[in-house]
């Protein structure tokens, strides 16, 4: 029997009567989008270095994994020449990999301007370093619920991409429609086959959102869209057993750009034409048909899925 390919980092037998070829556990909490709400922000007079201006504010979550997207932006006005502000920390994401910082983007532009607070200088609280699967981030542990800017980020800029590890949240299906959901599958070995079927089971037995149906489950390793075509963000291919992701939408070369030239290693990019594509390393997607047959949106409920090919 082929060893199974697992999600939790052990080994896990199918809940089947046959050997299966290839297995993938997403638990309940894997499900969930890290990111969320804006944190809260106050004027703190004569305590910094920031000019009278407009001060914008997001903040990323640290897991294990690695950085998540940006949460949704928020404002305060600085009103002296001296001025700082502080950041209360949001609600920390209980729906997805578990948090163990979070990182603070700041600036005086334009909206999505930020960029993240590294300096040791630029805030009262002291940083820390946090190994994940990505890389060591530095950032602010999750008991600091509060953090003081003194000066605005000058490190990188905020993340295009989610790198938390997670999957994608399960989606809102519009009235009496339908929605293809992509779940990421690491394939190293190649075992998911796309012209084999894949069963599935939902252990919990959770009641699921009325009108909501799960349909059919495949291996859908999205193609390359082809040269001189857009691609939009968050368009998802898969080209020698890697897994890209669209994190610049655009239009891919005039000329195919050759197999060789795209970036197998996680984590980092390739350009094409003017579309920037991100490596999840050797993986592929398998991809769940969900319907909705009432008269109103409803999005299913996350339970544990165990996914199989025999």
């Amino acid at each position: 029997m082929t060893t199974p390919s697992t999600s939790r980092g052990y080994l896990s037998s199918a809940r089947t009567a046959g050997p299966v070829s290839s297995y993938y556990e997403v638990i309940q909490t894997d499900f969930g989008v890290l990111g969320g709400v804006a944190p809260s922000l106050a004027y703190n007079a004569g305590s910094g270095s920031l000019g009278a201006s407009t001060a914008r504010c997001a903040i990323t979550w640290i897991t294990a994994q690695g950085e998540s997207q940006i949460s949704a932006e928020a404002t305060v006005s600085i009103s002296a020449g001296s001025g700082a502000f502080t950041i209360t920390q949001p609600t920390v994401p209980s729906n997805g990999s578990p948090v163990l910082g979070w990182r603070v983007y700041s600036s005086s532009g334009a909206a999505g301007s930020e960029l993240l607070n590294v300096s040791a200088l630029s805030t009262t609280q002291v940083q820390q370093n946090f190994t994940t699967t990505e890389g060591v981030l530095a950032g602010f542990p999750v008991a600091t619920t509060a953090v003081q800017v003194l000066i605005y980020g000058a490190g990188q800029a905020i993340p295009a991409y989610d790198q938390s590890g997670i999957q994608s949240p399960l989606p809102s299906v519009a009235a009496n429609s339908t929605v293809d959901y992509f779940v990421r599958v690491p394939n190293a070995g190649g075992l998911w086959k796309p012209q084999k079927a894949i069963d599935f089971m939902r252990p919990q037995y959770a009641t699921e959102s009325a009108g909501i149906q799960i349909g059919n489950v495949d291996c859908s390793p999205l193609l390359y869209p082809g040269v001189n075509t857009a691609a939009s963000l968050g368009t998802y291919m898969v080209m020698a057993g890697t897994l890209y992701l669209c994190i610049a939408a655009g239009t891919t070369a005039a000329a195919f750009i050759g197999g060789s030239a795209f970036n197998q290693t996680k984590g980092q990019t390739t350009t094409d034409g003017t579309v920037t594509w991100l490596s999840y390393g050797k993986a592929t997607l398998i991809r769940v048909h969900i319907s909705n047959s009432t008269g109103s949106a409803a999005t299913p409920v996350a339970q544990e899925y165990d996914f199989f090919q025999v």
